[in-house]
């Protein structure tokens, strides 16, 4: 038997492996990186609510048009109102559409006690 081997164990070296703290390092990256990306989702969410909400409120452009204030009676159309306060010369089918649009109606229908906004113009 030879004396001298060239066997040599793989027991004795010290094995390859990554170290558990790289991971670790990693993922806890990736754990802030999502925590950072929902904070900016949510306020990028409220700032453009806010400002929406702002915006529609304020009107300081454009200036504000008169409006006079009229309670329907039992009996009342719309076509007698425009008819009452359309300006001279203008077609009350016209001025009908333009009352619906102003007061937010969805129909000609209206009912006593009804405020209807009339613009003067």
């Amino acid at each position: 038997m030879p004396r001298y081997t060239t066997y040599r164990s793989i027991y004795d070296q010290p094995s390859f492996t990554r170290p558990a703290k790289r991971r670790l390092h990693i993922s806890m990256f990736r754990h802030s990186l999502a925590k950072v990306a929902v904070f900016l989702l949510v306020l990028s969410l409220t700032c453009t609510g806010v400002v929406t909400a702002f915006a529609a409120s304020s009107d300081s452009g454009r200036p504000e048009r008169e409006l006079e204030q009229v309670v329907v009676l039992p009996g009342d159309t719309l076509w007698e109102i425009a008819v009452e306060h359309k300006p001279q010369g203008s077609d009350t089918r016209v001025y009908i559409k333009k009352l619906i649009r102003v007061n937010g109606l969805n129909s000609s229908e209206i009912k006593a006690g009804d405020i209807l906004f009339i613009p003067l113009e």
